[in-house]
């Protein structure tokens, strides 16, 4: 008796059904998706955040008016209305070999804008949105308005004492570790808007690293080198490194550690963070404890 293997084969109108199933489930998860921003949009209230311009021609200070209607450049979204603006000499910081430390000094030629923007916002469990952008500190924003256009970096938010809906996301897994994420170079608004008890993400996948249980900032220092050739370690005006103490779960895998399932844990690697309000590039430190393997 023969025994023939049966092969499947699609025809045309195989992978027609099939494109068109798929079509349609994407769409739902869409509608979905729409349905739910759409929902948490209807309850919009004023929120502001403040977008700072770094070395921008004195000009534009000039044509800014409180009351103006303020865009994103890149997409047209609107934004809101500038609530108010202030500007200040643009200063450089740089390391002098002479003098063995940073030295800091002003450029008449350049200033440094920051224009808070007030529109209709809501926040989500890990968002706040403004118009219809989501907006971090530490994230780039480039505006524009009547006589204006620039990129800067969002380095405040305001909810305006809006009610924010809690986030209790976690992650069992397989155990959970303890370990520090370090950010160097910081500014302050950095560690002003991390608390105990937020939540950490990792910004391009979305997976979630854990809770925060400490913050803590010391003075950020790099190596540079002298003219005697030698290498010395000097603070750096104006910026700290903070330090966020994390616990999250992780998922044990042959080759190391995963939390939320997704993001290897490993020493010295660099991990882009984010939380409610910040955005920042960082460092895993290191690993303080590590709980509830076999």
């Amino acid at each position: 008796m023969e025994n023939r293997s049966k092969k499947v084969r699609f025809n045309i109108v195989d992978l027609v059904i099939i494109v068109l199933v798929a079509a349609v489930g994407v769409g739902v998860m869409a509608l979905r998706n729409r349905a739910a921003g759409a929902e948490a949009a209807k309850n919009t209230v004023p929120m502001r955040c403040t977008v700072e311009c770094i070395k921008v021609t004195p000009g534009i200070a000039d044509v800014l008016h409180e009351g103006d209607s303020v865009y994103n450049s890149v997409n047209g979204a609107y934004l809101g209305k500038v609530a108010s603006f202030s500007s200040a000499p643009h200063v450089e910081t740089e390391y002098s070999a002479a003098s063995g430390g940073f030295v800091q000094y002003e450029c008449p030629e350049a200033i440094d804008l920051c224009v808070t923007i007030e529109g209709s916002g809501y926040a989500t469990e890990r968002d706040v949105v403004i118009g219809s952008d989501h907006v971090k500190i530490g994230a780039s924003l480039a505006i524009q308005g009547r006589g204006f256009a620039r990129e800067g970096y969002v380095i405040g938010i305001d909810t305006m004492d809006a009610q924010l809906p809690e986030n209790t996301e976690d992650y069992a897994g397989d155990g959970t570790a303890l370990y520090t994420i370090r950010l160097d170079d910081a500014r302050e608004f950095y560690a002003a808007n991390l608390h105990v008890g937020d939540r950490i993400y990792e910004a391009k996948t979305g997976g979630f690293l854990g809770v925060v249980e400490g913050v803590a900032t010391e003075p950020f220092a790099e190596t540079n080198l002298g003219t005697d050739g030698v290498g010395r370690l000097t603070e750096k005006p104006e910026s700290y490194t903070v330090l966020l103490q994390v616990r999250g779960g992780f998922a044990a895998k042959p080759d190391g550690y995963y939390l939320g399932g997704t993001t290897e844990l490993k020493v010295g690697a660099t991990v882009n963070v984010e939380s409610r309000y910040i955005s920042r590039s960082g460092i895993f430190a290191s690993i303080e404890s590590i709980e509830g393997t076999a």
